[in-house]
Protein backbone atom coordinates (compact mmCIF):
# COMPACT_ATOMS: atom_id res chain seq x y z
CA UNK A 1 0.00 0.00 0.00
CA UNK A 2 2.83 2.37 0.85
CA UNK A 3 4.44 1.65 -2.53
CA UNK A 4 1.17 2.52 -4.33
CA UNK A 5 0.94 5.83 -2.46
CA UNK A 6 4.52 6.63 -3.47
CA UNK A 7 3.76 5.70 -7.08
CA UNK A 8 0.65 7.88 -7.15
CA UNK A 9 2.66 10.87 -5.93
CA UNK A 10 5.11 10.42 -8.83
CA UNK A 11 2.48 10.27 -11.60
CA UNK A 12 1.13 13.50 -13.00
CA UNK A 13 -2.17 13.53 -14.88
CA UNK A 14 -4.51 16.33 -15.85
CA UNK A 15 -7.86 16.42 -17.58
CA UNK A 16 -9.24 19.53 -19.23
CA UNK A 17 -12.47 20.42 -17.48
CA UNK A 18 -14.11 21.79 -20.62
CA UNK A 19 -13.60 18.46 -22.41
CA UNK A 20 -14.90 16.46 -19.44
CA UNK A 21 -17.93 18.73 -19.17
CA UNK A 22 -18.80 18.32 -22.85
CA UNK A 23 -18.29 14.56 -22.63
CA UNK A 24 -20.64 14.30 -19.67
CA UNK A 25 -23.21 16.61 -21.27
CA UNK A 26 -23.26 14.45 -24.38
CA UNK A 27 -24.70 11.62 -22.27
CA UNK A 28 -27.52 13.69 -20.75
CA UNK A 29 -30.98 12.80 -22.00
CA UNK A 30 -32.28 16.30 -21.24
CA UNK A 31 -30.17 19.09 -22.81
CA UNK A 32 -31.40 21.54 -20.14
CA UNK A 33 -29.53 19.67 -17.39
CA UNK A 34 -26.72 21.63 -15.81
CA UNK A 35 -23.53 20.59 -14.11
CA UNK A 36 -21.58 22.48 -11.45
CA UNK A 37 -17.83 22.97 -11.54
CA UNK A 38 -17.60 20.88 -8.36
CA UNK A 39 -19.09 17.96 -10.26
CA UNK A 40 -16.59 18.34 -13.07
CA UNK A 41 -13.76 18.55 -10.53
CA UNK A 42 -14.91 15.31 -8.86
CA UNK A 43 -15.15 13.52 -12.20
CA UNK A 44 -11.64 14.75 -13.09
CA UNK A 45 -10.33 13.42 -9.77
CA UNK A 46 -12.02 10.06 -10.36
CA UNK A 47 -10.56 9.86 -13.87
CA UNK A 48 -7.12 10.69 -12.48
CA UNK A 49 -7.44 7.93 -9.89
CA UNK A 50 -8.46 5.40 -12.55
CA UNK A 51 -5.55 6.36 -14.81
CA UNK A 52 -3.04 6.02 -11.97
CA UNK A 53 -4.53 2.66 -10.97
CA UNK A 54 -4.40 1.41 -14.58
CA UNK A 55 -0.78 2.52 -14.91
CA UNK A 56 0.20 0.81 -11.66
CA UNK A 57 -1.55 -2.44 -12.57
CA UNK A 58 0.03 -2.41 -16.04
CA UNK A 59 3.46 -1.97 -14.40
CA UNK A 60 2.83 -4.93 -12.13
CA UNK A 61 1.67 -7.01 -15.11
CA UNK A 62 4.85 -6.13 -17.03
CA UNK A 63 6.99 -7.04 -14.01
CA UNK A 64 5.12 -10.34 -13.68
CA UNK A 65 6.03 -11.10 -17.31
CA UNK A 66 9.68 -10.05 -16.70
CA UNK A 67 9.38 -7.16 -19.16
CA UNK A 68 11.13 -3.83 -18.79
CA UNK A 69 8.63 -1.86 -20.88
CA UNK A 70 4.91 -1.47 -20.29
CA UNK A 71 2.88 -1.90 -23.47
CA UNK A 72 -0.77 -1.54 -24.38
CA UNK A 73 -1.09 -5.32 -23.98
CA UNK A 74 -0.26 -4.97 -20.28
CA UNK A 75 -2.92 -2.29 -19.86
CA UNK A 76 -5.47 -4.44 -21.72
CA UNK A 77 -4.74 -7.37 -19.38
CA UNK A 78 -5.75 -5.25 -16.39
CA UNK A 79 -9.04 -3.92 -17.78
CA UNK A 80 -11.31 -6.88 -16.85
CA UNK A 81 -10.21 -6.79 -13.21
CA UNK A 82 -10.52 -3.00 -13.06
CA UNK A 83 -14.07 -3.26 -14.37
CA UNK A 84 -14.85 -5.60 -11.49
CA UNK A 85 -13.10 -3.40 -8.91
CA UNK A 86 -14.64 -0.12 -10.11
CA UNK A 87 -18.23 -0.87 -11.18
Amino acid sequence: MEEETFLASKISTAFRHDILKELLKSKFSNPKNKMSEDTVELVAELAKTLVIEAAARACYQAQFEDKTTVTLDHVECTIPQMMLDFP
